[in-house]
């Protein structure tokens, strides 16, 4: 079962931003879980991407797991102070649907960590795969859009 893939733009006062893109998955048969996602620029350019896959556990868990490991990221990343407002107040963010068509990167990310170890992997350069659906892949800014949850 694919959970609703979400959007988090993070900005900075110069107007130059990132965007988080995260997917998850709770593979039907199996159970297991994973979670995914890929960070941008405001450009669409590839920043880094990540995956995880999570073992056995509830959704909301995985929901949860793929935000907080996004967060952390662009935290790491030198975006400390932005994620820090964002987290801070809350009627400053929101939580955007993106439809699939327009977060493949971040679906086929997730799916390849069914497949991997129980660890978060961090992608500086996109691997094969996910680079031809770059190649293919329209960027859409979609926190100009208001999807209601």
């Amino acid at each position: 079962m694919d959970l609703q893939p979400k959007q988090f733009p993070i900005r900075q006062n110069s107007g130059i931003y990132v965007v988080l893109n995260t997917d998850d998955v709770v593979h039907s048969v199996s159970g297991l879980s994973a979670t995914g996602g890929v960070i941008r620029n405001n450009k669409g350019e590839w920043i880094l991407g990540y995956n995880c896959c999570l073992g056995k556990c509830f959704a909301a868990t995985v929901e949860l797991w793929g935000l907080l490991d996004g967060l952390f990221i662009i935290q790491k990343q030198g975006y400390n102070k932005e994620v820090q407002q964002v987290l801070a107040s809350e009627e400053t963010w929101s939580l955007t649907y993106v439809p699939r068509e327009t977060n493949r990167v971040a679906d086929a990310l997730t799916k390849m960590a069914l497949s991997s170890v129980y660890s978060l992997r961090i992608f500086e350069v996109p691997p094969i795969r996910i680079k031809e659906i770059l190649q293919e892949d329209n960027f859409v800014d979609n926190s100009l859009i208001n999807h209601p949850m």
